[in-house]
């Protein structure tokens, strides 16, 4: 009972993160990509300093060295600054599908840093089938949805999957420096707290050195404003707060393997989303190409450490 609970958490976890790339998709159609990004940092980091307190007793971390905490700041510019950036401006630009399916190039992007950072860790053969079935299906639905796009959105394609790229590739890098400097004292919450206020940290110098940073705020007077704020608000709540309360619990309840597939399945989600909802032409072909992406992925979770 308690692994089925865990995997339906897990699953619940990916609808977190489904709805997380729709309404950020919809959102920064109406007030910018960078803007999004930086006023849900806003939202996100006082709610889970919030968190913090109720589970760890305390409002910010405490008990870290130097190092740890330079580690993990550090992912946090990227994570939450770097990658972010590159991702809303990709889900404006090509969707949350699209996007969604690009970003499961993400544990590819961690398999070789973590390679990289430590060259006696061995790439195993289903590790490297892994890496190649993400990168066919990702190619796949790239070239299924440019063949089937309208002109306009086909011009966008290139420049929102090369968005995405950089996005995976950052978060990767970023999720690499915070296992660096995590261990079995630093809880993961106290770990997102951290990472959330560099990244708004980093937003903030970003957003005043573009002089946008009143500008970000002013979006959101008017009547279509505050409603795209409240969007915001429920994204934050839904994905970086709740998303990861679900996600630790699975972990706990179920195998770390079948956690991670389950919550990497976003794109699958996005489908008839896109389909039945939103009403745009997905071919046989994308669809086919989300699975096989979706299925590298799994691999990769799977092989054996």
């Amino acid at each position: 009972m308690e692994l089925l609970i865990g995997q339906s958490l897990a699953l619940i976890t990916a609808f977190c993160f489904a709805q997380n790339s729709l309404i950020y998709s919809h959102v920064g159609k109406i007030v910018s990509s960078s803007t999004t990004a930086h006023i849900r940092l806003w939202i996100a980091f006082p709610l889970m300093l919030v968190l913090h307190l109720l589970f760890l007793g305390t409002l910010f971390p405490i008990g870290m060295n130097m190092k740890q905490f330079l580690l993990i700041a550090l992912s946090g510019v990227l994570g939450f600054c770097i990658a972010d950036l590159f991702i809303f401006s990709s889900l404006v630009k090509i969707g949350a599908r699209q996007t969604s399916v690009v970003m499961t190039t993400s544990p590819l992007f961690s398999t070789l840093f973590a390679w990289i950072a430590d060259k006696e860790e061995v790439i195993s053969l289903q590790q490297g089938i892994g890496i190649a079935v993400t990168l066919i299906g990702v190619a796949w639905v790239v070239l299924s949805d440019k063949r089937s796009a309208q002109e306009k959105i086909g011009r966008l394609i290139p420049a929102g999957v090369i968005l995405a790229l950089l996005g995976a590739s950052t978060q990767a890098l970023a999720m690499v420096l915070a296992n660096e400097g995590m261990d079995d004292q630093v809880h993961s919450i106290s770990a997102n707290v951290i990472r959330l206020g560099f990244g708004l940290a980093a937003l903030i110098i970003y957003s005043t050195a573009r002089r946008s940073f009143i500008s970000d705020f002013r979006k959101f007077t008017s009547k279509e404003g505050r409603r795209s704020l409240f969007l915001i608000f429920l994204a934050a709540l839904v994905g970086p707060i709740l998303g990861i309360i679900l996600y630790l619990q699975a972990m706990q309840m179920a195998p770390v393997g079948i956690v991670t597939t389950l919550s990497q399945m976003s794109p699958v989600i996005l489908l008839p989303i896109d389909k039945y909802i939103l009403k745009k032409y997905v071919s046989p072909f994308a669809i086919i190409g989300t699975f096989v992406a979706v299925f590298g992925t799994v691999l990769l979770f799977i092989a054996p450490a």
